[in-house]
């Protein structure tokens, strides 16, 4: 549990980014404009991958390689416990030496959140990442579960990432 809220402490770093270029973003909605849960932008030059159904991840691919998630959940301490703990597992199906800071608050446009942010390596390559992970809570009584990964060395990626996940607002 304390290494999900490390994650988390992750994706609040990017709350105190400045905010994309106007012109080369595109709001996301999730999970449809028609309801929508909550949105973000995101730079063009990434590629959309929408969810299936309500719940499902939406993912995002950078130009640099950097890999971010999002999702929302019922918004019930049962549904964030059991978030928490399969991203964590995910982690840790997926790389060693994983090292998560503490949790932190965050506050993306007025909402309550946390996140926290850590270290690892690809099991497979060796290559060493940073993770985030965040979740906040939502006027529509959901929770927003954001996730990514960038190359330790991928400043560029984290930077977008990072705007990304403090560009969460309500509808």
């Amino acid at each position: 549990m304390k290494k999900l809220l490390s994650l988390l402490a992750c994706g609040l770093l990017v709350a105190v980014a400045p905010a994309f270029a106007a012109g080369n973003t595109q709001t996301i909605v999730y999970p449809t404009k028609d309801k929508p849960s909550f949105l973000i932008s995101v730079p063009t030059d990434w590629k959309l991958s929408p969810a299936e159904e309500v719940g499902d991840y939406f993912h995002l691919d950078g130009p640099t390689g950097a890999l971010f998630s999002m999702r929302t959940l019922e918004g019930n301490e049962s549904a964030l416990n059991d978030s928490m703990k399969n991203c964590l597992e995910m982690v840790n199906e997926k790389f060693d030496a994983v090292e998560l800071g503490d949790a932190q608050d965050w506050k993306p446009s007025g909402l309550t959140g946390f996140y926290a942010v850590g270290t690892a390596k690809e099991k497979k390559s060796g290559t060493p990442v940073r993770i985030a992970l965040a979740w906040c809570a939502l006027p529509s009584d959901e929770i927003a579960e954001l996730w990514f990964i960038t190359d330790l060395d991928d400043e560029p990626g984290m930077d977008q990432a990072n705007k990304i996940v403090n560009s969460l607002q309500a509808p």
